[in-house]
């Protein structure tokens, strides 16, 4: 899919994005040695690994730019990115938070394809229970 992302950043604030082990793994072996592990996730209240939001923002977001630092290596929901899974719904919907949520998914199919994705990490990587 090509990259409709106009960088303004607001995916990056206030993140509540869960990581998974292997998005802590990646992360970590990527970054350089003067930054650890606790620099960058914590565990919220349901236990689960969170990237860390830094004066409001992901740690990882460079201000100037609104560009990713670690675009490369992301964690996994942010590669699914608008497309987030809403609990209370019990389905996928996209992120109201991006401005341009109607240029990812144009075909249907694609945007089905995306939503089992994102089901599968939740429920394999992140041990989430979907439906």
């Amino acid at each position: 899919m090509k990259n409709k992302c106009e960088n303004c950043g607001k995916c990056c604030l206030e993140t509540e994005m869960i990581l998974s082990s292997e998005d802590i793994e990646l992360i970590n072996k990527n970054l350089n040695d003067n930054i650890g592990e606790g620099d960058f996730v914590f565990k919220n209240n349901n236990k689960h690994f969170q990237l860390k939001n830094i004066e409001g923002h992901c740690k990882f977001l460079d201000l100037f730019s609104k560009k990713c630092k670690i675009y490369e290596f992301r964690p996994q929901g942010c590669r699914f990115y608008p497309l987030i899974y809403d609990i209370n719904k019990k389905k996928c919907i996209p992120d109201e938070d991006c401005p341009r949520t109607n240029l990812f998914y144009i075909n249907i199919q694609d945007l089905k394809n995306a939503c089992q994705n994102l089901k599968i990490f939740l429920e394999k990587q992140l041990n989430m229970k979907i439906n």
